[in-house]
C-alpha cells in the first residue's frame, strides 16, 4: 500500500492514477493540462475556480521556458529552485499528500521521470470581505469581522497581535471533508495542558465530515453531558475580542468555512459580556453592563415568579396586593404563559428565515395582529403579554444567542414547575438551576467563577467595568504561564528583576 502511494518516475501511471481518482471527465471543475519542458513531458491538475489563473499562468511561463540542455540532469531540482517563483511552493512524494493539496485548492505539477511533484498554493477562494458583524455591533469601534475563509480570520489576529509567540495549528477533521481546523493560542501564556488537551480532542475526531463547522467541533471537543443547555465555550464574530481572549490565556478555535470562532474555556459571565461595555467610558460602561445583568436576571425569573405569586395571592402582602389580572382569561394563566413563549419563538424563527424585507412586516404581525387581538377576544390577560414581552427583551438584550436560548429553556420549564408546585415549585427550580450552575464546568474550569469559588477581585471585574490599566492580571482560573499583562524585560529590553508585580491577591 505503501508503495502504491509514492510517486512513479513513470508520468503515465501518476497521471492515469490521479484521473482514476479525481474522476476526470466526469467532474467537470477538475482541470488537467499536459506540457513540454525541453523535451520532457509535464503535466497539471487543478480544480477551476480555486487557484489565480494569473499567478499560475506566469509560474508556468518561467517553468516552460527551460532548453533541453539545461535539464540535463537535476531536472526537478532547477524547476523547484530556479523556476517556481511563486512563495508558496512545495515537493511532495505520495498521492495522498498531492491529492489532498489538490483538493483544497493548490496547482499540481507533475514531470517525467521524477519522484515528486510540485505543488503550488495559488488558491483563490470565493470569499467575501470582513465586514460589520451583525450579531456583535458596536456604536464605535472596528467595523472587521471574521468570515467563512479560515486565512482572512488569521490575518484578522495577526493584525492585532504582532507577537511572535502567538500560534496557530492547522489540524484535518473529517475523513472525507478533511477540513481545516485551527487551534489559535499564545505559546508564553496559555497553559499546556489546556492546549494539549484541547489538540488531542481535536485529533481525536472520527467522522466523515463536518460540514456545520464549528458546532460539530464543539460538540466533539467539550467534555461532559451533551444535554445541558448552557453553552460551554464563547462564539465571536470579532476579532477583537478573540485577541483580548488570546492575552488572557484563552484558546480560539478557528473552522474554515465558519466566520464564527470558538473561545474555551468560557464561564458564565462570558456570555453576558459585550464589546459595547469596552467602547465606552467606565461609569457608562458600567452601567450599560448593570443593565444587561438585569435584562437578564429579569428574561430568566420575572414570568415564573409573577406567576407563582398570582397563582397563590393569599402569600402577597398588601403592598402587592395589585399584582395578578383583573381579567384572567379564557385559557389558564400557565398555558398563557407557554403558549406566549410558542408565539414568540415561533415569530423570532419566521423573522430569521424570511428576506429582510419581510421582516419588518412579519414583525408587526406578530405583536399587534396576534398578540393585541389575543387579548381583546379574552384568550390572553394583557398581564402575560406584558411580562412575556419584558422577558424577550431581556432575551435580545443577552450578548451570547446560546445563552439566550437557555436562558429560555429554564424559563419555560420554572413555569411548567410553578404550574405543578406553585410558589415551592418555583424555589426548588431555582434550587436546580442554581446546582447546574454550580457544577457545570468548561474544560475543567467551574462555570460560576469567580462567584462560586469566590474571588472577589475577579469578581468585581465581572460586575462592573473597570478600567484598562488596572486590569494587569490574566484570570487565575486559567493557570495562565504569564499571571500579568505587564511587559517583559525581553520585551522592552530591561531586565526581568525590573519587572514590577502588582500588589493584591491573584485575580
Amino acid at each position: 500500500m505503501a508503495d502504491k502511494n509514492k510517486i512513479k518516475p513513470d508520468i503515465d501511471s501518476n497521471i492515469n492514477l490521479l484521473k482514476d481518482m479525481l474522476g476526470v471527465g466526469e467532474s467537470f471543475d477538475i482541470i488537467f493540462r499536459e506540457y513540454n519542458v525541453g523535451r520532457k513531458r509535464a503535466a497539471s491538475f487543478s480544480i477551476n475556480g480555486m487557484v489565480n489563473d494569473i499567478i499560475i499562468s506566469n509560474v508556468l511561463e518561467d517553468m516552460t521556458a527551460y532548453l533541453q540542455q539545461d535539464l540535463s540532469i537535476n531536472t526537478m531540482h532547477k524547476l523547484f529552485y530556479s523556476r517556481s517563483t511563486h512563495s508558496q511552493a512545495k515537493l511532495v512524494d505520495n498521492i495522498e499528500d498531492a491529492l489532498l493539496s489538490l483538493l483544497s485548492g493548490e496547482f499540481l505539477f507533475l514531470l517525467d521521470g521524477e519522484t515528486q511533484i510540485i505543488v503550488l498554493d495559488a488558491r483563490s477562494y470565493p470569499a467575501r470581505a470582513p465586514s460589520e458583524s451583525n450579531i456583535e455591533k458596536v456604536t464605535r469601534g472596528s467595523r472587521d469581522s471574521f468570515v467563512e475563509t479560515i486565512v482572512f480570520n488569521t490575518v484578522l489576529i495577526r493584525r492585532r497581535l504582532r507577537d511572535p509567540n502567538l500560534r496557530f495549528k492547522i489540524i484535518k477533521v473529517g475523513g472525507r471533508s478533511k477540513t481545516d481546523v485551527a487551534l489559535c493560542y499564545i505559546k508564553d501564556i496559555t497553559n499546556s495542558a489546556l492546549v494539549e488537551q484541547v489538540q488531542k480532542s481535536l485529533e481525536s475526531i472520527v467522522i466523515d465530515g463536518i460540514p456545520m463547522a464549528e458546532k460539530a467541533i464543539e460538540e466533539y471537543v467539550i467534555p461532559g453531558s451533551k444535554w445541558n443547555p448552557l453553552p460551554k465555550v464563547r462564539y465571536t464574530e470579532r476579532p477583537d475580542v478573540a485577541a483580548v481572549h488570546l492575552l488572557e490565556g484563552h484558546i480560539c478555535i478557528i473552522v474554515d468555512t465558519s466566520p464564527n470562532i470558538m473561545i474555551l474555556p468560557a464561564t458564565v459571565w462570558h456570555h453576558v459580556q459585550h464589546a459595547e461595555e469596552y467602547r465606552q467610558n467606565v461609569v457608562v460602561g458600567t452601567f450599560l453592563r448593570l443593565v444587561r445583568l438585569g435584562g437578564i436576571a429579569m428574561s430568566f425569573l420575572l414570568p415564573p415568579l409573577w406567576l407563582a405569586l398570582v397563582l397563590q395571592p393569599h402569600l402577597l402582602p398588601e403592598t402587592l396586593a395589585f399584582l395578578g389580572p383583573k381579567e384572567s382569561g379564557i385559557i389558564p394563566l400557565g398555558i398563557q404563559f407557554l403558549l406566549a413563549e410558542f408565539g414568540v419563538e415561533l415569530v423570532r424563527m419566521a423573522t430569521v428565515h424570511v428576506p429582510s424585507a419581510q421582516a419588518t412586516a412579519l414583525g408587526f404581525i406578530g405583536a399587534f395582529m396576534l398578540g393585541e387581538f389575543a387579548t381583546k377576544v379574552g384568550l390572553f390577560a394583557n398581564e402575560t403579554i406584558f411580562y412575556i414581552a419584558v422577558a424577550v427583551v431581556g432575551t435580545f438584550a443577552t450578548p451570547s444567542v446560546e445563552l439566550a436560548l437557555a436562558v429560555r429553556v429554564f424559563r419555560i420549564a420554572l413555569i411548567m414547575i410553578v404550574m405543578a408546585f406553585k410558589l415551592p415549585g418555583l424555589l426548588a427550580g431555582l434550587a436546580g438551576v442554581a446546582i447546574l450552575l454550580i457544577f457545570t464546568k468548561s474544560f475543567g474550569v467551574p462555570y460560576s467563577w469567580p462567584l462560586i469559588p469566590f474571588n472577589f477581585l475577579a469578581l468585581k471585574d465581572v460586575v462592573f467595568r473597570l478600567p484598562i490599566p488596572e486590569k494587569v492580571l490574566r484570570p487565575a482560573m486559567l493557570r495562565p504561564k504569564d499571571e500579568d499583562r505587564l511587559e517583559t524585560g525581553e520585551q522592552t529590553g530591561g531586565s526581568e528583576s525590573t519587572k514590577k508585580k502588582p500588589d493584591g491577591d491573584k485575580k
